[in-house]
């Protein structure tokens, strides 16, 4: 009986079932090979042996990924790290499911960021019960963040010269006077104004064709476009922008309440 029960404990420790084991005890002849069940139930990703190998233990033998729950990671840029927070509502679309919006929240922020991209990873949880999530798989990820109430223009009325920003004040009769500004955070092709205006300065909310002449910052011609008054984004707690993962490009910041956070590169995986 010491016997048998050492036996039992060393499958047990090889992961073998007690259903497994009472067929071994019941069985009349010695069995010759065992079937070991995988820990985990899922999609193997990669095989490392074939039938009739002889493996040794702790040899790694395939790679089994349980898909019930995908992760999507996106990266936010060093800016923007601010404004994130874990339990940040976030709403994502799969460009394989298009018309399909999946709710969910921020689990985890990355504590490092990248060198090369100057982007950090956050990560959410998706649940997959048909499996047609799959590794990989490019999304776009929307997060809302509450900025309360700042001042905020459109951001193509700003000028970004490399050594100053220019917004450019339409005093009548044509005439146009630079403004340097402070710019902030970015949302919804909005960008926040930390200092230079005040509420209600008409801009020009067109003023990019005047980038090619320095000159041109002293005074100039009535842009194509009419001018609007500057953007008092609306009071917290409404709906905001977007954080686009596949592509850098569309960066946007917080008009009002919630803010954008441009696409990382390379877009999100999970």
């Amino acid at each position: 009986e010491v016997i048998l029960d050492a036996a039992r404990k060393r499958l047990k420790l090889w992961d073998i079932s007690d259903a497994q084991i009472r067929r071994i005890e019941q069985s009349e002849t010695p069995l010759k090979t065992l079937a070991i069940a995988s820990p985990s139930s899922g999609y193997v990703q990669q095989k490392y042996v074939v039938q009739g190998q002889r493996v040794m233990a702790g040899e790694r033998l395939l790679d089994v990924s349980d898909l019930s729950n995908v992760w999507v990671v996106a990266d936010i840029y060093e800016y923007e790290f601010p404004f994130v927070k874990e339990g940040d509502v976030a709403r994502i679309r799969l460009n394989a499911f298009p018309d399909k919006e999946y709710s969910s929240r921020v689990e985890f922020i990355s504590p490092t960021l990248s060198a090369e991209t100057r982007t950090m990873k956050v990560r959410f949880s998706i649940p997959n019960p048909r499996g047609n999530l799959r590794p990989q798989m490019f999304a776009d990820v929307e997060l809302v963040v509450d900025l309360g109430r700042r001042l905020a223009v459109p951001d193509e009325a700003v000028i970004d010269t490399g050594l100053r920003k220019i917004v450019y004040i339409d005093k009548g009769d044509g005439i146009f006077e630079p403004r340097e500004v402070v710019t902030g955070a970015k949302a919804d092709k909005m960008v926040e104004i930390r200092s230079g205006l005040k509420a209600g300065d008409p801009v020009a909310s067109s003023a990019n064709f005047l980038v090619d002449s320095e000159a041109k910052l002293k005074g100039v011609e009535a842009p194509p476009k009419p001018a609007s008054k500057q953007d008092t984004p609306p009071s917290a707690g409404k709906k905001g922008p977007s954080m686009q993962a596949p592509a850098p490009g569309s960066n946007a910041a917080p008009a009002g309440s919630s803010r954008e956070a441009p696409p990382p590169p390379g877009g999100h995986r999970h």
